[in-house]
């Protein structure tokens, strides 16, 4: 916590009104852009008032842009990683991930690009990506061989292509990635596989639980099924 600023806020009060827009983001495209806008003031106004959010609060927000639809949903949501940094509460892998997630649902001609700097971005940071980032990495570039190809190198050198990504490669990836996925895969390219925000794998969790030296369940680690 910064010196002189309020305790984080958590799902209550104003923090609650900014998941209920976030929640409220389906329907028409003019209704979610309405439902990020008003997310985006209150939790902005929080800020701004001196009450720090947490991590959960400001994901909420940038998951809501990339739900909006908005040709500026790049420049809001970037905005919103921007004020955690000056707060000193930066983005983390799920942030970092719903910001990929709205380079890949824009129309920007340089998602392709600006996703993977989204990746530079973490690595820098020294903050774990996951294989939901590669999935949605893969959503930003498929449209671009030479970038896909890119983010398939990333991914099995951090040893993170689960079968999903394995179907969406095999499926839509150029065919220098089929063939290399056509034979045996190397145990390397998955021993790290999950969908939780950071961390351990799935596996590593459940031979922890057999030694007892965790407490808690997997699904207690909200991975995406």
């Amino acid at each position: 916590m910064l010196s002189g600023h309020a305790p984080h806020a958590n799902a209550g009060g104003q923090g609650g009104i900014v998941q209920a827009e976030e929640k409220s983001n389906e329907g028409c495209s003019c209704a979610s852009h309405e439902a990020a806008i008003k997310a985006e003031y209150v939790l902005f106004d929080m800020m701004d008032s001196n009450i720090i959010p947490d991590k959960k609060l400001c994901n909420a927000v940038i998951s809501g842009w990339a739900r909006s639809g908005s040709d500026d949903a790049i420049l809001h949501a970037e905005e919103v990683c921007n004020r955690m940094d000056a707060l000193g509460i930066g983005p983390d892998g799920v942030c970092f991930n719903s910001l990929i997630n709205v380079y890949a649902k824009s129309n920007h001609p340089e998602k392709s690009v600006k996703s993977l700097q989204v990746l530079e971005r973490m690595e820098k940071r020294r903050v774990a990506p996951t294989s939901v980032t590669y999935t949605l990495l893969f959503e930003a570039c498929q449209d671009d061989d030479e970038f896909l190809m890119n983010v398939f190198e990333s991914c099995i050198e951090n040893g993170l292509l689960d079968e999903k990504l394995q179907d969406s490669f095999m499926d839509y990836g150029p065919a220098c990635i089929k063939e290399r996925l056509g034979g045996s895969i190397p145990y390397t390219w998955s021993e790290n596989a999950n969908r939780g925000p950071g961390g351990m794998s799935r596996n590593q969790i459940k031979m922890n639980m057999k030694r007892g030296s965790t407490g808690k369940d997997v699904s207690s680690f909200g991975w995406a099924r």
